[in-house]
């Protein structure tokens, strides 16, 4: 048996997230002097204000040395703030100029996502968003496949 290429989903959805994300982190290091990594961490605590790195790795399927790493620099340029949470961990949340990076790179990252769904009807786009949020829900199914 052979993959149809054309038709495998989890091919497809590796292609598309690579391609986005190889095209959105030269535009982003050209741009804002960010790399994509960089900016779904400073995204990710402007939504999630006062979080820990790891909440940040969970909810993303970030790699935690690279979101590490992304902290770091984004603190290193004041883009984001921290308070200790007990003994070991760490919550953070965007300072006034990580939001204001933050506000300029959503206009360039919304653009993109538009010209990614250019033809597509709202009802069109609400499917794909039910589509793509119904296969994010299935993957501990997919992770118990091949266990026994």
């Amino acid at each position: 048996m052979k993959l149809d290429l054309d038709r495998y989903v989890p091919g497809l959805l590796l292609w598309l997230s690579n391609k986005m994300s190889s095209s959105a982190s030269s535009l982003y290091r050209a741009r804002f002097d960010l790399g994509v990594a960089d900016w779904r961490v400073l995204s990710y605590f402007e939504i999630y204000p006062w979080t820990t790195a790891s909440a940040a790795c969970d909810l993303m399927g970030l790699d935690k040395a690279a979101v590490s790493r992304s902290v770091a620099l984004l603190q290193e340029r004041g883009f984001l703030k921290s308070r200790p949470l007990g003994l070991r961990k760490v919550e953070y949340a965007t300072t006034p100029a990580g939001r204001k990076q933050h506000d300029r790179i959503i206009r360039l990252a919304t653009a993109r996502e538009e010209a990614l769904l250019g033809g597509f009807s709202p009802q069109e786009r609400d499917a794909l968003i039910g589509y793509l949020n119904r296969m994010l829900a299935n993957l501990d199914a997919v992770r118990e496949v091949g266990k026994d």
